[in-house]
C-alpha cells in the first residue's frame, strides 16, 4: 500500500495524516475480526497482530457539544490511538491498549456513555436532524430515535438477536436519514398535499419554469390567475416529497397532518446478497411528539416476528426473502386497534 503515502497534496485534508503510525504500518493488512463482547471489536492482521476498538453509542442525529467532544478526545488520548465517527453516527475508540480496557470502560460509563451495538445486537440508531435545522421535516426524528433506543436498550448491550439489527429514522420522504436502507426504517410522511399560495408565488416573482422542473414526477403545471402566473399541483401524481417546497422560499407549504410509515427488510453494506430497499409494513402511524407508544409497539411487533422466525444469521430482509412477504405480514399480525 505504498501508493497511499504518495497521494498528492490536493486541497482536501489527507485522511492519512490523521492515522497513528501503528495503523499506517498495517494499512491493508487486516484479514479478520472478532467481537469478544458487545461493543468490542478485535481486528486481526495477517501476522496475528490485534487492534482492539470500543464502540460507543452517541446521542441521536449526530450533534455533539464541545464538552462531549472534549471528553471523547481525552479518553481517546489516554487509552487508545485514535477515534473515528462511524457511518451510523456512533463513535469508535480505535487501538485501545488491552491493559487499559477495563479502566476505559469504567470511565466511559462514568461519563454516561453506553458501549455496545456490535455483532447480533441493536446497532447505533441513525437518523437525520429534522427540526433541528431542516425545513422539510414531517416528524421529530431525533426524539423518535431516543424513545426507540430507550425501549430496546438491553438489545444494544447483548448479542440476543439472530443477526445485527439496524433501525434508521428519516424525517421526510427524502430519507436523508437512511430509513429505506435499514432493517427497520421509520419514514416521516405528509398526509396532505402541498398547499400553494398563488399570491405569494406571484409577489415573490417565482420562476415558474424552474419551480416546475424540480418536481420529480411531473405533478406541477402552470396556472393562470387574474394576478399572474402560479402553479397547480396534480394530486393524482404528487408523492408529497417536498421538492416544490425546496424550490421556492415562499408560496408552497406542506400540511400539518403528518406521521410515519414503517418499512422492513432494507440493508446495505458489503453483504453477499447486496443492498436493497425496505418494504412498507405499516403505511401510516401517528407520530405526535412525544407520545410514540403506537410506533414503538409496531416496531416491537416486527422485531418479535424476526426474533422468533429467523434462522441464525438471518437479517429481517433475509427472513422475508425465505418465507415470503405474505407470510411475514401474517406473522407480524398488526392488530386492527393499532
Amino acid at each position: 500500500m505504498e501508493h497511499q503515502r504518495r497521494l498528492p497534496a490536493g486541497i482536501m485534508p489527507d485522511y492519512y495524516s490523521q492515522l497513528p503510525e501503528f495503523l499506517r504500518n498495517y494499512y491493508g493488512r487486516w484479514v479478520w475480526h472478532k467481537v469478544p463482547a458487545s461493543g468490542l471489536v478485535k481486528h486481526i492482521a495477517d501476522d496475528g497482530t490485534e487492534c482492539l476498538s470500543v464502540r460507543v453509542q452517541l446521542p441521536p442525529a449526530g450533534f455533539l457539544s464541545a464538552e462531549t467532544l472534549r471528553v471523547l478526545a481525552r479518553l481517546t488520548r489516554s487509552y487508545a490511538l485514535v477515534g473515528r465517527r462511524t457511518s451510523r453516527q456512533g463513535f469508535e475508540i480505535v487501538g485501545v491498549d488491552p491493559a487499559k480496557l477495563n479502566i476505559l470502560l469504567y470511565k466511559l460509563k462514568e461519563e454516561g456513555f453506553t458501549v455496545g451495538g456490535t455483532g447480533k445486537s441493536l446497532h447505533q440508531l441513525k437518523g437525520c436532524t429534522c427540526y433541528l435545522h431542516c425545513q422539510n421535516a414531517a416528524i421529530d426524528a431525533p426524539s423518535i430515535m431516543k424513545v426507540l433506543a430507550d425501549h430496546f436498550y438491553d438489545s444494544i448491550l447483548k448479542d440476543n438477536y439472530p443477526a445485527r439489527l439496524k433501525i434508521s429514522v428519516g424525517g421526510c420522504p427524502n430519507q436523508c436519514g437512511g430509513g429505506v436502507e435499514a432493517d427497520i426504517g421509520i419514514l416521516g410522511i405528509f398526509q396532505d398535499y402541498p398547499e400553494v399560495d398563488d399570491k405569494k408565488i406571484i409577489e415573490t416573482g417565482t420562476n415558474i419554469d424552474f419551480l416546475i422542473s424540480w418536481c420529480p414526477v411531473n405533478a406541477m403545471k402552470p396556472k393562470e390567475t387574474a394576478s399572474g402566473l402560479s402553479v397547480e399541483i396534480k394530486q393524482d401524481l404528487c408523492v408529497r416529497c417536498t421538492s416544490c417546497v425546496l424550490a421556492t422560499q415562499e408560496g408552497i407549504v406542506m400540511g400539518q397532518a403528518r406521521g410515519v410509515a414503517i418499512a422492513a427488510g432494507g440493508r446495505n453494506g458489503s453483504l453477499k446478497k447486496g443492498s436493497c430497499l425496505g418494504r412498507v409494513v405499516f403505511p401510516f402511524v401517528p407520530a405526535v411528539p412525544l407520545d410514540y407508544e403506537v410506533l414503538v409497539k409496531k416496531v416491537e411487533a416486527i422485531v418479535q416476528c424476526w426474533s422468533l422466525c429467523a434462522n441464525p444469521g438471518e437479517r429481517i430482509g433475509d427472513l422475508i426473502e425465505r418465507i415470503g412477504w405474505e407470510e411475514f405480514m401474517a406473522e407480524v399480525n398488526p392488530l386492527p386497534s393499532w
